[in-house]
Formats: C-alpha cells, sequence, structure tokens
C-alpha cells in the first residue's frame, strides 16, 4: 500500500510535457541565456532536493558558477533565485502554485515565475503571498533585475 501511494505521489508531481510547453521552455532559456549568461547560471529541469522537498522547475536561475565537467551533480543542493513553471496542459494551477509555497519559498527561491500558456500571461510569485501579474511589456522580476519581452516569449 505505501509504495502505490509513494509511487502515485512521484507520477502526480512529473509535469506532462507538451508541444506549446517545449516552446515556451525553450524560448526562455534562451532568451534568458542571451541577454544573462554572464551573471547567471540559467538551467533546465535540474533537480534541487531541498529541506522542504524535492523539486525539478522547468527552469532555474542560480548566481553563475563554473561548470565542473569532471564532477556532476544528479541532484542540486544550491538554491536558485529565481524558479520558472510553465502550466501544463493536465496541471491543476492549485497544486502548481501549493508546491512553490511549499518547496520553493521555504527552501529560500526569491521569486518563482509561473507561465500560463493559454492566457499568454506570466505571474510573479513572491514569498510574502504577493504577485505580479503580466500581460503586457516586460517581465521584470523585482529581485533579480532580470527582464524579458512578454511579446518575445509568446512570439508566434
Amino acid at each position: 500500500m505505501e509504495t502505490t501511494v509513494a509511487l502515485s505521489t512521484e507520477l502526480e508531481d512529473e509535469k506532462m510535457s507538451s508541444y506549446n510547453h517545449s516552446v515556451l521552455q525553450s524560448r526562455l532559456a534562451f532568451l534568458l541565456l542571451l541577454a544573462y549568461r554572464s551573471q547567471y547560471s540559467i538551467l533546465t529541469e535540474l533537480d534541487f532536493e531541498f529541506a522542504s522537498g524535492k523539486t525539478r522547475p522547468d527552469l532555474s536561475i542560480l548566481p553563475k558558477r563554473p561548470t565542473n565537467w569532471l564532477n556532476d551533480e544528479i541532484v542540486v543542493q544550491d538554491v536558485p533565485l529565481t524558479t520558472i513553471e510553465i502550466l501544463s496542459p493536465s496541471q491543476p494551477l492549485d497544486s502548481l502554485i501549493e508546491r512553490v509555497y511549499q518547496k520553493h519559498f521555504p527552501a529560500g527561491v526569491k521569486t518563482v515565475w509561473i507561465v500560463s500558456p493559454a492566457l499568454q500571461l506570466v505571474t510573479i510569485f513572491l514569498p510574502n503571498r504577493q504577485h505580479i501579474n503580466v500581460t503586457e511589456g516586460n517581465v521584470t522580476d523585482p529581485v533579480t533585475g532580470i527582464q524579458v519581452s512578454l511579446a518575445e516569449i509568446f512570439e508566434g
């Protein structure tokens, strides 16, 4: 019984991807790397193990650190400054927001972006339960100062 529950919980945490999800993840990684690769490490689908639990954000932004090609990390202990989650078609928004407040913020993540493809909306969540909805112009992270054009994110 416990094995079934654990497996079920792990599967619930796994996100189903889609074409639009993949396009947005690739585009955001490209735009962020293009503008900020000298300041930050921009990483996709990296597993983190925090005291608050394991998580795998679509993108993570960490302070710039060198890559050690001889010593890889399967699960990273460092805490990102920002994580970015892209809402998948079959993923309930409430469960994603719950994960953000139960795992990301307790670990010390400063901001979390949730990208809603169907609405062409980016919401920046802050640990104090405030959030910023961006529906036009630039997405500007209030902590890192990172800016990305919403039009470029959702370019046709």
